[in-house]
């Protein structure tokens, strides 16, 4: 794994209505779980998502605990949204976690993780060691046990 503990989930928006609600754009891989209740960071701060939902099409919004008004959120707008390492396990999609979380590591003691990018529905992870390499992120290529990731299908290397 890598020394890094927070990783970006995605940009805060404007602020929507009177309620403490502010959009949230953040990384496609996230908009499939619920984040109410996830704990954050902004600026160096922590802060509990209290309501998660949906605004019109691929639009989210947020609220956080304590934050009621316009005016105790406005300061927020524009802001990155970051989440722990510590929360890997409670974002796992077919049997994978997010692999933001693998960049910059290794994996089976030679290949590093350079990035992950999405094909339309699917998603690839760009690996190298003396070549460069990529391979669809899922569970024929992947596990993830004991918070390692590991490649498990070695047929695309020969």
């Amino acid at each position: 794994m890598t020394n890094k503990t927070l990783f970006l989930l995605g940009q805060l928006g404007k602020p929507h209505a009177l309620n403490g609600y502010l959009y949230l754009n953040h990384e496609i891989y996230f908009r499939n779980f619920d984040l109410t209740g996830l704990n954050v960071v902004i600026d160096s701060s922590e802060f509990k998502i209290e309501k998660f939902k949906t605004h019109l099409k691929n639009r989210y919004l947020v609220k956080f605990q304590k934050l009621d008004s316009i005016s105790s959120i406005e300061k927020f707008r524009g802001k990155d949204v970051y989440v722990s390492l510590t929360q890997i396990d409670n974002f796992i999609s077919d049997n994978l976690p997010w692999p933001g979380f693998f960049i910059s590591s290794i994996l089976n003691e030679k290949y590093h993780v350079k990035n992950f990018f999405y094909a339309g529905e699917l998603m690839f992870l760009t690996i190298f060691a003396t070549e460069e390499y990529t391979i669809p992120f899922n569970s024929n290529f992947f596990k993830y046990e004991n918070g390692n990731l590991e490649i498990i299908n070695f047929d695309l290397f020969q």
